[in-house]
């Protein structure tokens, strides 16, 4: 803290982005239809993933699971993406995502 104060520096800097992720992983097999009741639901789980794993295979964070409901079945424990879900409409959580990725540089973008 002192040398914050004294010399205008941080001690340690924050990386230049997301890391890794919470996934998305189906809690038992689920069927198209279905909506997603988030984080402690009955539906689905996370798990820790590398971020540029995460882009690359467009999945579904658990933190923004709750709502979405799925376009086609998904068996248990099989991850969740975004092509395999309806977002709810208007949720100011997707439109911050979004503004994340693009800050990012992150090139996909989700779809509803």
């Amino acid at each position: 803290m002192a040398r914050a104060v004294l010399f205008h520096d941080a001690a340690v800097a924050p990386l230049a982005g997301p890391v890794c992720d919470v996934i998305t992983i189906a809690k038992r097999d689920l069927k198209a239809g279905e909506i997603l009741d988030g984080m402690g639901g009955f539906t689905c789980y996370g798990v820790i993933e590398n971020s540029n794993v995460c882009q690359a295979q467009n999945m579904l964070p658990i933190g923004l699971s709750e709502g979405c409901h799925l376009k086609q079945d998904i068996r248990k424990d099989q991850e969740i993406t975004y092509d395999d879900v309806g977002l709810p409409k208007d949720r100011l959580c997707d439109k911050l995502r979004t503004e994340q990725n693009q800050y990012f540089g992150r090139s996909k973008i989700h779809k509803s």
